[in-house]
């Protein structure tokens, strides 16, 4: 059983318009809810106002359910019984329904006859029940809607605008251009959400550079990169500015702009939008935390293909093409030294930064890939593998001396320490991390051992001519000292040293040059761990010692988050430690460059988007580019790191390369 109702509704020209819908039951209901079958919208029509049922025989029955009768054939009634052959019409309030029999269906015929309120005015069924009339019409609310639009967003911030302008600090309130802002500005430039002019200085012209070097004062123009420029303005100091690459290879770098860019950069050149602002990156009204940190793609949009274009520019470059830490990193090339030139007659204080002499000077930097082993010379005989050996004569040598606690072996926070950042590792010290097994006595005078000062071959020879020379019941004639650093460390060593070379001395007449010699000669106390060649006013000359703390110039890297990291290995979890990364325990040879590959890092660290073509020894790291560089780089953190704090000023090469020497 089934009901098919046919709506028909006319056009203002008068066609008709049928809408069918078929409904499987053997009932239907009529009435002004909208849930009704039949929903008639006329208040002449009750809620519920009756049911049209189908028996088993095929007649049809309609009755109200309201109280409120209906047309049945011209006459009111309660109830009707209908036989679909012969068809019958009801009227409920305007609307005609016309029954009838199609095959196996019934079907009624919806269709309103008059006006829904009175005979005599005809009216849109869709708005008898709605305001519309009592309102203004689309066009007019448009319109106004519009003037309301430009008088709030437009008319009334220009109006702030102007009556404020030249005035550095607003006063509080409500203020019309206020609704141009993006959001509030970030926690760096919080002291300028009352001073908007101070960025925005002309009306409808975008944020200029002049601006932002009102307080960040410094030029990003500079012919080399790392150019240092003033902390101090007229204005409000803030931090310096650095050039990222001489601006020729910016220009070069950047490439041909595609579609896209073309159609953009039409855009900015139409509104006054000039190209390379600070503002491009550095992106303000995005919420009143951290300034953002700049994407990776911002780097990748020069360095992704940067070799071929800079190639094809006509210009020499090392710099490798990157667009992805874990896909496509060029291999590190950090700067070593590549020896010493050896100038004449060069003092210790000439060469210690700590004194104001220049550590680079005399020798020669360069900087080399990192996919092979690399080696510098770097003025020592030390070996790695020799002091971190479990069973060798130096691990019986630290049992005896080492601290409580470090018994066995040697480990390398034994001798490597860092800065007071934890950041980078501090050149070794003799004097804290070699004298206790190598010592320097020479002689016991009242219970205290007499040291040899390291460093200073002149005080040394100096100090040896005054033991032979000395009176009293200490005056010497010794043999000569070659291998005495081979004997049992500590006090008590330096003095049954300094016994062992008084007693001999009585034996033997005044032998100081023997000792000089002995002491600077192969195997002999300074030339076990230095290279020393004749020459010098004293007749050695000991070779400088360097140990560069930074060999990645253009990068960053912190050791404090990389200590005791937990890893899943090839023999379960286990902890990352020095010799994971560095090998130290392999090196036989005192020149060989103990730093990672990039694969070693890729390892762990994986793109920005967390791609990796690496097989990850502990769950990925996220690095974007600003992780490891900064766009205006110096010797500190990138910002992204240190982002809230100060940047510090390197004072010169020195800052770049700390170099301790000896």
């Amino acid at each position: 059983m089934s009901f098919i109702l046919r709506q028909i509704s006319r056009t203002a020209d008068g066609r008709e318009i049928v809408r069918q819908r078929e409904i499987a039951s053997a009932e239907v209901g009529v009435g002004r809810l909208a849930d009704n079958d039949i929903h008639l919208a006329d208040l002449a029509v009750e809620p519920r106002h009756a049911v049209i049922r189908r028996d088993g025989a095929g007649r049809v029955h309609v009755e109200s359910l309201s109280g409120l009768g209906f047309d049945h054939d011209g006459r009111t009634v309660q109830r009707a019984d209908i036989d679909p052959v012969e068809g019958a019409e009801l009227r409920f309030g305007s609307h005609r329904l016309r029954l009838a029999a199609e095959g196996d269906a019934i079907t009624v015929t919806i269709e309103r006859v008059e006006a829904l309120s009175d005979a005599l005015e005809v009216k849109d069924q869709q708005t008898v029940f709605t305001l519309r009339g009592l309102l203004p019409g689309k066009r007019i609310s448009a319109y106004g809607f519009i003037a309301l639009v430009l008088a709030a967003f437009l008319v009334w911030p220009i109006y702030s605008y102007a009556s404020y302008r030249g005035e550095r600090i607003r006063p509080d309130g409500i203020h019309g251009d206020k609704s141009w802002s993006s959001g509030k500005l970030s926690q760096a430039h919080a002291e300028l959400e009352g001073d908007c002019q101070a960025c925005h200085t002309d009306a409808f012209v975008a944020v200029r550079d002049t601006a932002c070097i009102a307080c960040h004062t410094g030029s990003h123009d500079g012919a080399e990169g790392l150019t240092e420029v003033a902390l101090s303005g007229p204005a409000r100091p803030g931090p310096a500015a650095y050039g990222h690459a001489p601006a020729d290879k910016m220009r070069a770098s950047e490439g041909a702009p595609d579609l896209g860019g073309r159609i953009q950069g039409f855009f900015k050149a139409s509104f006054n939008v000039p190209e390379g602002r600070c503002v491009d990156c550095h992106t303000e009204h995005e919420g009143a935390g951290k300034m953002p940190a700049t994407a990776q793609a911002f780097c990748t949009d020069c360095h992704e293909g940067l070799q071929t274009r800079l190639t094809r520019a006509g210009f020499r470059s090392g710099i490798g093409s990157a667009s992805d830490f874990g896909a496509a990193h060029p291999q590190f090339r950090p700067l070593v030294l590549a020896g010493y030139d050896a100038p004449a007659n060069l003092s210790p204080e000439q060469r210690d930064p700590r004194l104001g002499g220049d550590p680079l000077r005399g020798w020669r930097l360069q900087r080399t890939l990192l996919d092979r082993p690399i080696r510098q010379e770097g003025g020592l005989k030390f070996t790695h593998a020799q002091h971190l050996s479990t069973s060798n004569a130096v691990a019986r040598m630290w049992s005896q001396v080492a601290p409580p606690g470090g018994g066995g072996a040697m480990d390398c926070a034994d001798c490597h320490k860092t800065d007071a950042s934890g950041t980078r590792y501090q050149p070794v010290e003799m004097e804290t991390a070699c004298q206790s097994c190598h010592s320097l006595g020479l002689q016991t005078v009242g219970g205290t051992v007499r040291q040899l000062p390291h460093g200073q071959p002149e005080q040394v020879i100096a100090d040896i001519r005054a033991f032979y020379s000395s009176n009293g019941s200490f005056r010497p004639a010794g043999p000569p000292v070659a291998r005495y650093t081979r004997q049992r460390p500590g006090e008590a060593n330096a003095e049954r040293r300094a016994a062992d070379m008084a007693r001999a001395s009585a034996l033997q007449g005044r032998r100081d040059d023997d000792l000089i010699r002995a002491t600077f000669a192969p195997g002999g106390l300074c030339g076990e761990c230095h290279t020393v060649t004749p020459g010098g006013p004293q007749g050695v000359r000991i070779a400088p010692v360097a140990q560069p703390v930074r060999y990645l110039q253009n990068g960053w890297f912190d050791h404090r988050p990389h200590e005791n990291l937990a890893v899943r290995g090839r023999n379960g979890a286990r902890t990352y430690g020095c010799r994971d990364c560095h090998a130290a325990e392999k090196s036989n040879d005192a020149r060989d460059l103990l730093l990672p590959a990039v694969s070693n890092c890729q390892s762990c660290h994986t793109g920005e988007s967390g791609r990796t073509t690496h097989a990850l020894v502990r769950s990925g790291t996220p690095s974007s580019c600003a992780m490891c560089h900064d766009y205006h780089a110096d010797e500190g953190a990138p910002w992204v790191l240190r982002r809230g704090t100060r940047r510090q000023v390197p004072a010169n090469r020195v800052a770049m390369l700390s170099v301790r020497w000896r």
